[in-house]
């Protein structure tokens, strides 16, 4: 079985283009079955293909002690695989206040985040998460009964971007026949045992009964359903994709125009997928399908009917079409000149910064503190507003990028662009604040000062 179970796991990976030979691998590891079995596996690659494996931990201090042996668990983990272990300990409940989500979804931002700072500090090129067959069947059953759309029933991705799920192949019963055959010690969460989380309530209550009463192989078939559903958003999407460019005109960052004719021309269901784009292109963010039935309405209403979308952002219907706007308040510049080593309070933020020794380093996930090399960055520091024409080299490229295509592809709101700050030298820009440092002023092994840098509204 496990020679078996090994061979599967090797021609899904191949099949879908998940691992290269050379690559280096972050390994996202709970301490759950799951991922203890996919780093298992990957170390069975690892000389084979040449691939450099680290595992990467996150101590969400949600279950107090048990958490804390979670993390533990997870470095001797590592160090019985002589293999780099990143761990960050975050604290999941006050994020999920700030950032006002969910506590499933604001551990998963954190996660990801976390991921993705040590892919790019580290230089590694993929993120491995453990998400297996039972995942994806609970994602797509769990976004048809909450009425999603095509791209909510493909469920879980096999890739995206540099984040690949070699362990989908594979069912729950698989991963625990394969652990139990090479003695794996893993770690059970006490959390997935209570119904009141909803993937829970669905994996304990829903599946079995349709399992047992309906189809005995309902993990196959609602993967083989998300398969289809994957391949069908990808041809909605091709086709939207082509249809947009004819159909959106005068898009100049404050007011996007459909033309309601040649909307109309189109299937109802592409309709909506080509008004989900329009979102998606002007506010950067997914919208849910009430306001996108929302905006339906207005092509058949009168001249002059409107809906809101978001904050400061309107569609309306002005004769033969639909005009999505903003009007953002528009701030005055600010420019204030920074000593380091100063502590200063604005009316609306603060800027701290002080010299620290490198013990005083300590990696973190949070936006408002930074860590750049003092004498890169000099005496003359200057806080203020962004300017069109700005660029700076983000931590981990080496070319330049415009501070308004970083925005962008940081898919920061358009209301809330103009507010963001830049700390800068004579030479460039060397923060932007909150989001991104530059590569030019990162610690490097010969920094001899360490400026540390914090920002943050009030």
């Amino acid at each position: 079985m496990l020679r078996d179970f090994f061979n599967k796991f090797e021609a899904f990976t191949r099949r879908h283009q998940l691992i290269s030979q050379n690559d280096k691998i972050i390994v996202g590891v709970s301490g759950g079955i799951d991922s203890v079995v996919l780093l298992d596996l990957l170390m069975e690659l690892k000389s084979r293909e040449h691939l450099e494996i680290a595992v990467a931990h996150i101590n969400h201090r949600l279950r107090d002690e048990e958490s804390d042996e979670d993390e533990r668990f997870v470095k001797k983990l590592a160090e019985e695989y002589s293999i780099e272990c990143f761990v960050h300990g975050a604290d999941t409940k006050a994020f999920m206040v700030e950032h006002k989500t969910s506590l499933q979804v604001g551990a998963r931002e954190i996660r990801y985040k976390f991921f993705e700072t040590v892919k790019i500090l580290k230089n590694f090129t993929k993120i491995a998460t453990a998400h297996n067959a039972n995942d994806n069947a609970e994602t797509v059953l769990f976004n048809l009964l909450r009425g999603s759309g095509a791209n909510g029933l493909g469920g879980i991705p096999v890739k995206r971007n540099d984040i690949v799920r070699p362990l989908l192949f594979a069912e729950r019963s698989e991963i625990e026949q394969y652990a139990k055959l090479k003695s794996l010690k893993f770690r059970e969460d006490s959390s997935n045992i209570k119904d009141y989380y909803t993937r829970n309530f669905i994996r304990h209550s829903i599946l079995p009964q349709i399992r047992e009463k309906v189809n005995p192989g309902i993990v196959g078939t609602l993967n083989r359903t998300g398969e289809i559903f994957q391949e069908l958003g990808y041809f909605i999407n091709n086709e939207v994709k082509v249809l947009y460019q004819n159909i959106a005109k005068n898009f100049d960052g404050e007011k996007l125009v459909l033309d309601i004719f040649k909307l109309k021309n189109s299937l109802l269901f592409i309709q909506e997928n080509l008004i989900i784009a329009a979102l998606r292109d002007f506010v950067h963010s997914e919208v849910d399908y009430a306001k996108v039935h929302a905006i339906m309405d207005l092509i058949n209403s009168e001249t002059g009917s409107s809906t809101e979308i978001g904050r400061n952002v309107v569609v309306y219907r002005d004769r033969y079409n639909l005009v999505f706007i903003r009007s953002p308040k528009e701030p005055a510049e600010f420019v204030a000149e920074i000593i380091p080593g100063k502590k200063y309070e604005f009316e609306e933020f603060y800027f701290n910064s002080e010299l620290v020794e490198r013990s005083e380093v300590h990696f973190s996930l949070s936006p408002v503190v930074e860590f750049v090399d003092a004498d890169a960055a000099g005496e003359a520091l200057t806080l203020r507003s962004w300017r069109a024409g700005d660029w700076f080299m983000p931590l981990g490229m080496t070319g330049r990028k415009k501070i308004s295509d970083f925005l962008v592809d940081s898919k920061i709101p358009v209301y809330q662009k103009n507010n963001v700050l830049v700390l800068s030298n004579k030479d460039g820009i060397i923060w932007v604040c909150g989001l991104r440092v530059d590569d030019r002023f990162k610690l490097k092994e010969d920094t001899r000062r360490i400026l540390k840098l914090e920002f943050g509204y009030k």
